[in-house]
């Protein structure tokens, strides 16, 4: 090791040759907005943390803790304890390391959550942020920035796992010309005998990993135009109306719809309350064949979510229930159940689940017929002799009730639609995360950019055909490095004309022609297919009494007149008669609603028998009563 190039008064800094690098294409602002990225998710360096919460930052650039609930709108009366309260008036100043020629500009003060605290405790950190003058004696640079993180400790002992066992670490960013630059890792140790200094111990090799991931992400970013970490609200804390209007003007893009319901915090915080108090027993009780950490822990990431997002929407008390359609496993029903929260789950087959989790008397089996294809396929027809030992399910929901939608397939672009004709006063609240894209009559069709907001029937060249979905541009030679981009952009969803993002926007459109707010979220879910759409939550909200007076609510519905009530019967038959017209539209792909529900039919007997594919049985296998997860 040797002395680095930082000096203080007192302190001897460490450096290496390993840990320093050329780096011509990084500038100053680039360094600037790397660090602000590292500053939010230091789990970009090490996989044992969750997140970092930002408690104080004099530069207002990093919202803290407190600033993002207000900006959700999240219930003051719901906090666990995690808010910053008195941080944003903190000082650092007394705490930084003095530099020579180095300037003091910016204190950030964090909190280091981990993804197990039964391992790992939080660590509070302060991170200073130096401006290099021009006559400094670092490397006689023209000029650059330092970036102190110092842990808030008393000794060596009291350092968690995950972070290395040194009094402080630093980024150091030389700029001597407008091509010439240089970033290199620095570390300050408690005492020189306290330091495993061999090129192969653990500091060494994480000293490495900090430098890499930082070059990583300059290097990645290098040619992207910078992006807000936030999307934009307006005083209420709401979004703006250019994020939710319309599926036209929406955006899928991370950057857009990243914690704009929700604060990350809230969430990660109780999915880690769930994932320790149910975890362990949902695994050891698994009985299907597949993978059993992937399905829990997205639904329990599910659940977190969805225990958050009610207790913004409704105050204590006034939960008016949930359904879980096409619920799977079952097991977030379960959770939920477990929680305090009352409802059910169904779907068109048992799971074997469904016993080991001893829930039968709120997970059914049944199969959903919307009621528009019941309609019209019972017109002189007894329903009991085309689904004979079924039991149905029309989808319309007690009003009030909130429909859990994860992952429904075929019943997802029929969320809004059956939202609506539940209760076309007010119509439900739902959470759908979109998945495999299906259309009405549940045959699997790939929606098309052109297919999004239309009114009007769609063109033969728009049926569900194979042809018609395979209609995607292709590249006229092959380039492997274009297709590469592609399916990342299509995975992280920057690709707007992707099947999820096409799928995502067609749910939207659908929900927003019958007159349904909708908002979009990024779950924080292990999966690719994480795009929550969020309907009727402001509404909701509002009757539910978050932050309303119910009382109020009550003698103003006592005092209305009859005008009003009979406005509002020609409003919902108004509604009904366009939901009718939208699924009459919807279903001309399929050759009309009578062609469409007979083609729902025919699927759901299939589920029956075994013979049918997807999400909701096992194949080929009518020797089981069991459908696949």
């Amino acid at each position: 090791m040797s002395l680095s190039l930082l000096r203080s008064t007192s302190e001897a800094w460490q450096t290496h040759q390993d840990f320093r690098q050329d780096c011509p294409w990084l500038t100053e602002a680039k360094f600037t907005e790397i660090t602000n990225v590292l500053l939010e998710n230091p789990n970009l360096n090490s996989t044992h943390l969750f997140r970092a919460d930002i408690l104080h930052d004099s530069a207002k650039i990093l919202k803290t803790i407190s600033e993002k609930e207000n900006q959700c709108k999240y219930p003051a009366e719901n906090d666990d304890g995690v808010q910053s309260k008195g941080y944003q008036e903190a000082d650092g100043r007394s705490k930084a390391p003095r530099l020579e020629g180095a300037i003091l500009v910016r204190q950030v003060h964090r909190r280091l959550v981990p993804r197990n605290p039964r391992l790992d405790r939080p660590l509070e950190q302060w991170c200073f942020v130096y401006e290099l003058s021009k006559k400094t004696t670092c490397a006689d640079a023209a000029g650059g920035r330092v970036v102190i993180y110092a842990p808030d400790v008393d000794s060596e002992t009291d350092m968690p796992w995950y972070h290395p066992t040194v009094k402080s670490l630093a980024y150091v960013f030389e700029q001597a010309t407008d091509t010439t630059a240089t970033l290199s890792v620095h570390y300050l140790p408690f005492t020189t005998q306290s330091v495993d200094q061999s090129s192969t111990g653990r500091l060494h090799r994480t000293m490495i990993s900090l430098l890499k991931t930082f070059l990583r992400l300059s290097k990645n970013n290098s040619n992207r135009k910078p992006q807000s970490p936030e999307p934009k609200h307006n005083g209420d804390g709401h979004q703006n109306s250019s994020h939710v209007t319309t599926a036209a003007s929406l955006s899928t893009a991370p950057s857009a719809i990243k914690d704009t319901i929700l604060p990350q915090h809230i969430v990660q915080n109780t999915y880690s309350r769930l994932k320790q108090q149910y975890a362990p027993d949902l695994m050891s009780r698994w009985v299907e064949k597949t993978e059993p950490s992937k399905h829990v822990f997205e639904d329990l990431s599910i659940a977190a979510f969805v225990i958050e997002l009610w207790k913004q929407m409704y105050s204590p008390g006034t939960f008016p229930g949930f359904v879980d359609v096409a619920c799977g496993n079952g097991v977030l029903t379960y959770v939920l159940i477990k929680e305090g929260y009352n409802g059910h789950g169904f779907d068109a087959r048992r799971r074997r689940t469904w016993d080991a989790l001893e829930m039968n008397q709120h997970l059914h089996e049944m199969i959903c017929v919307p009621k528009p294809f019941l309609d019209a396929v019972t017109q002189g027809v007894i329903i009991d002799d085309l689904l004979p030992n079924a039991n149905l399910q029309d989808g319309i929901f007690k009003p009030g009730t909130f429909i859990i939608s994860n992952h429904a397939d075929e019943l997802t672009p029929w969320t809004p639609i059956l939202a609506a004709l539940s209760s076309p006063k007010n119509p439900l609240p739902f959470l759908a995360i979109p998945c495999c894209s299906h259309a009405l009559s549940g045959a699997k069709h790939r929606y098309l950019p052109k297919d999004i907001n239309r009114t009007h029937p769609p063109s033969s060249s728009s049926s569900s055909s194979a042809s018609a979905n395979d209609k995607v541009e292709q590249p006229a030679s092959g380039d492997l490095r274009a297709l590469r981009v592609a399916k990342t952009k299509a995975a992280t969803h920057n690709d707007d004309k992707s099947m999820y993002a096409c799928l995502t926007r067609k749910v939207v459109a659908l929900a927003d022609e019958i007159g349904i707010d909708v908002e979009l979220t990024l779950m924080r879910i292990p999966s690719t297919r994480n795009i929550g759409i969020v309907g009727n939550r402001k509404k909701a909200t509002a009757r539910g009494g978050s932050r309303h007076d119910l009382k109020s609510q009550m003698e103003d519905m006592s005092v209305e007149d009859n005008d009003d009530k009979e406005n509002e019967s020609n409003d919902s038959n108004d509604l009904v008669d366009k939901i009718q017209e939208l699924v009459r539209r919807e279903c001309t792909i399929s050759g009309g609603v009578h062609e469409a529900a007979t083609t729902w039919i025919q699927r759901a007997q299939n589920l029956q028998t075994g013979t049918g594919r997807g999400k909701l049985n096992l194949g080929r296998r009518p020797e089981s009563q069991y459908g696949g997860d």
